[in-house]
């Protein structure tokens, strides 16, 4: 019997090309729906933040179950806005690599926070931070290190 030679369907040079578009195309796809979904997750966080800054008079953080520990203050009857609202629980003044002051803020549940030096008194106004506060990362040992 006779094999007859088939001509393949793509050849090396059209295979390659069809291989890297199907890479670049996985890519944006793989960009855009992590753009999105960062965005979406942004969105969720803004539109939370204004719902409990609605409901109580006390500066957000991180998130809603995050909040900084605020103690309310008794005000006078005439109150100057520069006055404190509230105050924070510093741990201790820190600097940054710039050398700008950095607040260590202890929260309800015991979390440090690192909060600017100038967002410190917006905080303590009741005004929602410029910089948002970081979450001071521990490092402990365990049993394997």
């Amino acid at each position: 019997m006779k094999q007859t030679k088939r001509k393949p369907l793509l050849n090396r040079k059209e295979t390659q090309t069809l291989l890297t578009t199907l890479k670049v195309a996985t890519t944006a796809g793989a960009l855009s729906l992590t753009l999105g979904g960062w965005s979406l997750l942004a969105q969720l966080e803004n539109r939370n933040v204004a719902l409990a800054a609605t409901s109580q008079p006390v500066a957000i953080v991180a998130s809603a179950a995050d909040t900084i520990a605020l103690t309310p203050t008794p005000l006078p009857k005439q109150a100057a806005p520069t006055q404190k609202k509230f105050s924070l629980d510093i741990v201790q003044w820190v600097q940054d690599i710039s050398g700008n002051d950095v607040a260590v803020v202890r929260d309800r549940r015991g979390s440090l926070w690192y909060v600017m030096g100038s967002d410190v008194t917006r905080l303590e106004q009741g005004l929602s931070p410029l910089i948002q506060p970081q979450l001071v990362q521990i490092n402990t040992r365990t049993r394997g290190s």
